[in-house]
């Protein structure tokens, strides 16, 4: 088996370099991290990937540790946030290479300077298991907003308008490309997408802290969590699928099913999609979907919200029935 380097020997070559130099990272050389307090306070989001679960076995690693990032950034970016700071803990498997960390930890890298804006790497904890590989990060972020809070779940109003960035569905095609549930062919594109679904560029934040009411990520999928913003505003949220964007391939793939409606329930439940929902204001919503369209990043209104409760699904004026999945759940079963 090969033999583990010295854990201080690891932290100086792999870790210590994507602190950037940020004083209080200290080198990685302390128990604790500092960060300077914000009058505005901070904010904070967490997540992971669990081999087997959010990622194959035989991914490669700098992808797994792109998907990690990128769970977490697109957290923030929904709330109106930018990261300033990330926090890792590694549990790496006995039966792994060691030489793989540092595939790991180049993703890592990557993604922390190109994505999240040269956000340093502060801390964390890396030990050996002889469970799956188990990540997690935690990023401190910043609210963009005047007041410096994050824009909620239980902000939307009766009258808003529902935007979403980007596409739908792609990462869950891609992810069953990759299972060998469907074929294959068409979707090259959505296979790469479900490696490591993009969020938003990080400008997006800064437009959402401006104009968004309330806002989510769509992580779980894209009904599951409209779900949460409606039951969160106490109101109902009326959703046109239609309306909602798709990538060429998934258009294709929606063309030639069987039935259509069904495939779009599909793609809007698969989760991993990493954009945003946003509640908007009608004052606000030209000026929202402008400064967002500067960005270069596609978005689309897809509905509206109501006095009520819960979804509202149409299709072309017909009403359709909420499936009983609506996206992912944790379930201890």
């Amino acid at each position: 088996m090969e033999q583990a380097p010295p854990e201080f020997d690891l932290i100086a070559q792999l870790w210590a370099p994507l602190t950037r130099g940020v004083p209080g990272a200290y080198g990685l050389k302390d128990d604790v991290a500092y960060l300077p307090s914000s009058p505005l306070g901070q904010v904070v989001t967490c997540d992971q990937v669990i081999e087997g679960t959010h990622f194959l076995s035989s991914d490669p690693l700098n992808w797994v540790a792109k998907r990690l990032v990128r769970r977490n950034l697109s957290d923030l970016i929904a709330k109106g946030c930018e990261p300033v700071g990330a926090f890792l803990t590694l549990a790496w498997p006995k039966g792994r290479p060691y030489a793989q960390v540092a595939d790991f930890a180049d993703g890592l890298g990557q993604d922390l300077a190109d994505l999240c804006g040269n956000c340093p790497l502060l801390g964390g904890d890396t030990s050996s298991t002889n469970g799956p590989l188990v990540a997690s990060l935690t990023l401190v972020g910043r609210g963009l907003s005047v007041s410096g809070a994050p824009i909620l779940r239980s902000g939307a109003r009766s009258g808003d308008l529902v935007f979403l960035t980007g596409i739908i569905g792609d990462a869950y095609l891609g992810l069953q490309v990759r299972l060998g549930q469907i074929d294959g062919q068409g979707l090259d594109g959505a296979v790469a997408m479900a490696m490591a679904p993009a969020p938003p560029p990080l400008a997006v934040a800064e437009v959402i802290a401006t104009f968004a009411q309330a806002s989510i990520d769509i992580s779980d999928g894209l009904l599951a969590d409209a779900g949460h913003v409606a039951e969160a505003s106490n109101l109902a949220m009326h959703l046109r699928l239609e309306q909602v964007p798709l990538s060429a391939e998934a258009t294709a793939f929606v063309a030639r099913s069987n039935n259509l409606v069904e495939s779009l329930l599909s793609l809007v439940t698969g989760g991993d999609d990493y954009q945003a929902l946003m509640c908007v204001a009608p004052d606000k919503a030209a000026a929202c979907v402008s400064a967002i369209e500067a960005i270069g990043v596609r978005v689309t209104q897809i509905g509206v919200c109501q006095e009520g409760q819960g979804l509202v699904l149409t299709h072309c004026g017909g009403s359709v029935t909420l499936p009983a999945r609506t996206g992912w759940q944790f379930s201890g079963a």
